[in-house]
This record gives C-alpha cells, structure tokens and sequence, in this order.
C-alpha cells in the first residue's frame, strides 16, 4: 500500500475541444480516477464599448448592459432554459459594480481600479468607457501666454468634484462638428463682456466660460487606443478579429467619430483603432447652420461650415466601409461552433450565424438613433442629428447610403400604428408623426361642406409643452459676485431694451425659442433591421412628481415612473429619499423639499453629486478672480473647498464656506419644474434601446 507522499504525481492532461485556433481545456486527473466534466463557456460574442456623453458618467451604463445582455443571450441562445449549464456556459449577465457615490454624494473611499468591478459578478462583453475633464492644481502656460494655476482659473467657471474631474467635462463644451473638438471652449461673454450666457439662459444650470475643449479630443484617442488594443490583442491569440462595437450618447458620439479617425490614421494605431459597428444615440453632430453658434465659435469667425460637417461625416462613413476590406473575420462556421448554441435544450431549431447575418449584417455598418422629442440636441445653436436624423439630401451628401441604418425613437400621436423595430421602410413624417406637432396644413384641404378649402394653421407648433424663451435674468445679473456695482447697473440698463427686442421676437413664430423646429417637410427613411418581437412602443422612464399625472403608470422598480414623452415638467428635488433617516444632530440642508422627494438612495446620491459641485463652483467663484488670482477678503481658502469629501465634509461646518449650504438647499428650487430633456440611451427606455440595440 502506498502512502499519501508515495502516490504517483498529478500529471496534466491536455485535449483539444474543437480544432478552431487553438482553443485547448487542460484538467488535472489522477491514474483511474473518475471522469471530469469540463465545463468550457461559451466566448462573449465580441466586446462593446459604452461611451458617455458631456457632464456624465453614463447614468445609463447599468440599464443599457442589463438590456444588451438580455437581448444578446435571446439572440445567440443563451437563455437558462436552452443552457445545459446555465451558470457555467456562457450566458451573458450584467456586471455588478461598486457603488462609486457614498448617499451624501461623495465620492465613496472604497472606489479603487481593482474594486470596481466585483469579481466573478457575471459574464458580460460591455467596456464602461470614461472621459472627461480634470483641472491641474499646477501652474501652467495658457494660450495667451499668461501663467495661471488651471484650477483657481476654472475652478468658478464650471462643475468639479473633489478630485477636481468632471465626467464628460462641461456641459457648455458640447459640440456638433469634429474640429471644436481641437479648438478653444465656449466662451461665455456676450457683447464684449457686458453680458454672460448665465445671464441670458434659462435652465438652472450655471454657464461661465469653459477651458478648451482638448480633452475631447485626447478622449478620442484613448478609445482609438482601446479598440486597437482589443484587436492586437485577439489577433496575437486568435489570429482573427474581435468584433467591436462601439455605443456612443450625446456628446460622447463626437468622441467616437473622432476615434474612428484616429484609429484609422494615427501611425501608432496601424488602421487597427476603428470598430466594426458604431451605434450613434442623439449624437450632436450637425448637418444645419446657426447664425447665433456664429457669434461664439472660433472667436467670432463663425460654426463650421456645411460643407466641411458634410466632408467630416462622409469620411467616418468611409473609414468604417473602408476598413471591413482589412479586417480578419471568422467565418460562419467558426462563429456557429463558438458563439451559437449548437444544442438549445429548449427544444429550439440552432440558429447559425449565415442565418443572423442574412437577417441583419452589422459588421461595417453605422446605426443612428434620433429622437425627434429631445429638448437637448434640438436646441437651436445645435439642431444635430440625434434629433431631426439624417433626410435623404443628407444621406446622399454624405454618400451613406449601403452603410448608414436609422431608428427613430419617438411617440407618435393616437391612432399611428408606429413601433421601434417594426419592418423597415417607413418614412418617419416628424409634423405629421410627433405627437403634440400641429403642422401648418392641419385644418387645409377640401371642406365638402362649404364647397372651398379649408384656410392653413397660421400658428404651426411642433413641440408641446412649448419649449422655453430666451430671457434676460436680471437676478442673475445681480447675483453674480465677480460683476461690480456698476457692471450690474450697466448690464441692468442695456438688458431692457434686449428683452423687449425678445419680446417683440417671440411674436414672430417664437423667433427666442431654445430649441428649434424642424423643416416643414422634414422626413426620416427608418431602414434599421426589423427586431423579432416585431417593435416596441418607446416610453419615458422618469421620477414620480407627486401624484400621476395623466399617461403616468408605475414602473416595475417601484420607484420610477413611466409616461409619456416631455409631456410634464421634472424636478430637481424629485430624486430626493423621502424614506432617508438623518442622524440627531446632523444638519439635512434638503430638509424641506426631502418631503416630497420620490426617489431613493442612488437617485439622491446622483443628484447630491451634482449639487456638491456647484456648490464648490459657487465658493470659487469668490474665492477666484477671472484670471484665477485670490480675491481680496474672502472668509475661507481652498483647503476649505477642499473638505468637501466623504470624510471631512461634516467639519466643513467649522469653516466660513460652509454658508454655502444655503445655496446648497436652494438649488433644487433652481430645478424645480425643468423641462424634461427625454433622450432614448438616458432617461427613458433604456433598456427598450438597448434590447433593440443588441438586435441592432
């Protein structure tokens, strides 16, 4: 008999499941022992990458990965019922993530690269891709050859959280054509000074002039950098490629147009940097011309020209066509053995992949979702193509018409038999389809009655709610702290007769309207593939508001609400935990609007974030002059800024820049009753987008 230390050593077993690159299981057996099942998941089918858009950090990432894997376990089989292992072979489920706020809104002091995503959480082909801006605490060389410190120069100007970043950057550094993403930032001054746009704008945020806009660009080539790392990587292993796919929101569109360029053409990329599929949510890239954007880009030289947005389109169109001829492929039988259930135990006919590819080919393609109620990206110095879609002028401009796949994410009116998904085909009419829009030929036409035609609406509305009027604010003028007594006399007097110019303006078919309407004939061709549960009927996704109000019904979550698109104004004050104990002794600067709040931790951690930066911004901005020099006689430093964070914020109360806790309980106020700005990868319907999305 032999002992334990005499017994024959372990010795590695190696087989090849299948003869398909190299793919190899090795297990560890003993002379005689029993079979081992080897257990070998199925690969993810490919890698996407969510990117964000400007003053975020992807609010939507956990929904939109919940839906893409969702749909992906339906298309590729997945689902446990067709699974002979379902926890071990390869159905796609959502990562969990470590909450990255503590309930305050700070950032919580656990958040570390290696703790960020919970180890074996789940299996799932989504990349979380952030950007955004950071301001140094160092001096440096700015354009005009000045020497500043970056952070006490933008410090007043925009929103920063304590580890002085901003996720996307600032909201005002939106852009819609690829060279602002190289250029200087928005510059708040309206006629030389006498004005700021925080002065002239209407919702609560704070608009101050904004730092270059360079790390849109650096941002660009980061993903540029992934994408190509993703391929170099698969193909020193597979010798194929790794389908890549890359989502892009709002102002994180131009960041991946701008990545498509630099993969295909920085040297240090080899062409390797450019996706395969790039899905466009409410992207700002703009086909149309705004005489107001010509007063503030490129220092009054005017917005990019039409036909240079034309050009920059055109060329991201190609470079995506252009790059399938160089890329390396599996075949279809390689994607049947690896990537579909060749055995669902369900009793399901195999899908394969000539089968999925015959139903909607991706690879090389770019899908662009618009949505026609979008109070964002429909704004007038923007008009992208998020919101109005590409017509066929565009489509033929840009010579999109083999590569460019379109879905409108809208709310029709009553009676329009119209779907998400549904056959493609239909020409999306964005008067006669919206609801809420009253076209000018409402009411035109044969009158059988009277024997004549019936007179045209002489007061056509496309949005409803209508949208806000620009404005001069007047307490904003008095209430901003860098302006001398007479600074605001002077910029008092010349605003009244600015606003009666408004006034005499918004007679004239709503001539100061934020946002614009579309061209009377304007139309959208949605060829996107059909999805197979035949379409879905989109709908907002918000916090409650009080009672419901009419089209309102609960969500599963029970906490959101679903309704009806921009029919009902939002508040700041919504995402509020009523259900939140504060300890004995601890002050709640949102004690009264806590009341009515209807949202739970995570919303008031969110929007707690956001007030704690501008906070911060407003104590900058008497902390700082313009020019980032200290003011004279500020009450507190920067090191008291500074303790605003999870661990030192409660002894901020000691400090003179905790006053600021006032403004703090009066910026849910700012908020209250805010138009709502529903886009589909944000707000509303997230994981209806990304269902369809994973159908594409």
């Amino acid at each position: 008999m032999t002992t334990p230390e005499q017994a024959l050593p372990e010795t590695p077993v190696t087989a090849r499941r299948r003869s398909f690159y190299g793919i190899k299981v090795t297990d560890i057996t003993l002379p005689g022992g029993p079979c081992r099942k080897v257990v070998y998941p199925a690969p993810l089918p490919g890698v996407i990458i969510f990117v964000h858009g400007v003053n975020s950090t992807g609010e939507w990432f956990d929904a939109a990965e919940e839906g893409l894997c969702k749909g992906l376990n339906a298309r590729l089989q997945r689902n446990d019922e067709q699974m002979a292992y379902p926890k071990e072979s390869g159905k796609l489920r959502p990562m969990r993530y470590t909450a990255e706020l503590t309930e305050d809104g700070y950032i919580s002091d656990d958040l570390k690269a290696n703790t960020f995503i919970e180890p074996g959480s789940g299996t799932s082909p989504v990349i979380r891709f952030r950007w955004g801006y950071k301001a140094g605490s160092e001096d440096v060389v700015q354009e005009d050859g000045t020497v500043r410190n970056e952070l006490a120069s933008v410090g007043g100007n925009i929103l920063l959280d304590e580890k002085n970043a901003w996720g996307g950057g600032p909201f005002v550094n939106g852009a819609s054509a690829l060279p602002d993403l190289f250029g200087k930032g928005t510059d708040s001054e309206v006629l030389g000074g006498l004005f700021e746009l925080q002065h002239l704008q209407t919702s609560d945020r704070q608009i101050y002039s904004a730092p270059t806009r360079h790390y849109q660009a650096f941002a660009a080539w980061r993903l540029a950098k992934l994408v190509a790392r993703i391929r170099e990587l698969h193909r020193d292993i597979f010798e194929r490629d790794c389908p890549v796919t890359v989502v892009c929101h709002s102002q994180g569109n131009m960041v991946g147009l701008a990545s498509a360029y630099f993969g295909a053409n920085h040297p240090e990329f080899q062409s390797l940097g450019v996706a395969d599929t790039y899905v466009l949510a409410n992207a700002p890239y703009s086909l149309r011309g705004s005489r107001l954007d010509n007063f503030s880009q490129f220092d009054g030289a005017g917005r990019v020209t039409y036909h240079a947005r034309v050009a920059g389109l055109k060329g991201f169109f190609d470079i995506v066509r252009h790059f399938q001829a160089r890329a390396q492929h599996y075949s279809h039988h390689a994607v049947d053995q690896l990537g579909f259930n060749a055995c669902p135990q369900n009793g399901d006919t195999p899908r394969t992949a000539a089968q999925d590819s015959a139903d909607h080919q991706t690879r090389g393609r770019v899908f662009l979702y618009c949505c026609p109620h979008d109070r964002v990206i429909s704004v007038s110095p923007v008009q992208g193509m998020g919101w109005l879609g590409l017509n066929d002028k565009d489509v033929q401009a840009t010579g999109a018409r083999d590569i460019l796949f379109q879905r409108v994410w809208a709310q029709t009116k009553p009676g329009t038999p119209y779907k998400v998904g549904a056959e493609p085909g239909y020409r999306y009419r964005y008067w006669h389809d919206t609801i809420g829009a009253t076209p000018a030929d409402v009411g035109s036409g044969w009158d059988d009655t009277t024997g004549t035609f019936k007179p045209r609406n002489t007061n056509p509305t496309f949005w409803t709610p209508s949208p806000d009027t620009a404005s001069v604010s007047f307490a904003r003028i008095w209430g901003d702290s860098r302006k001398s007594i007479w600074g605001k006399l002077v910029a008092s007097a010349a605003g009244v007769p600015i606003q009666a110019i408004m006034w005499a303006g918004q007679a004239l078919k709503g001539a100061t309207h934020v946002n614009a309407d579309p061209a009377d004939d304007w139309t959208v061709l949605v060829n996107a593939p059909k999805v197979p549960s035949g379409g879905i009927v989109p709908q907002a996704v918000y916090l409650p508001h009080g009672e419901p109000r009419p089209g309102e019904t609960s969500h599963p979550d029970g906490v959101r609400t679903i309704g009806p698109f921009n029919a009902h104004k939002e508040s700041a004050s919504d995402a509020l935990n009523h259900k939140r104990s504060i300890p004995e002794g601890q002050f709640d600067p949102y004690a009264e609007q806590r009341k009515t709040g209807h949202g739970n931790a995570t919303s008031e951690a969110a929007m707690r974030y956001d007030q704690n930066a501008g906070v911060r911004q407003r104590a900058r901005r008497e902390l700082y002059n313009d020019d980032g020099t200290a003011r004279k006689g500020a009450p507190f430093a920067e090191d008291d800024v500074k303790k605003m964070n999870a661990a030192q914020h409660h002894t901020a109360a000691r400090h003179h820049v905790w006053r600021f806790r006032t403004a703090r309980a009066h910026r849910p106020d700012e908020g209250r009753r805010r138009r709502a700005s529903h886009q589909p990868l944000h707000h509303p319907h997230q994981r209806h987008a990304c269902g369809a999305c994973a159908r594409l």
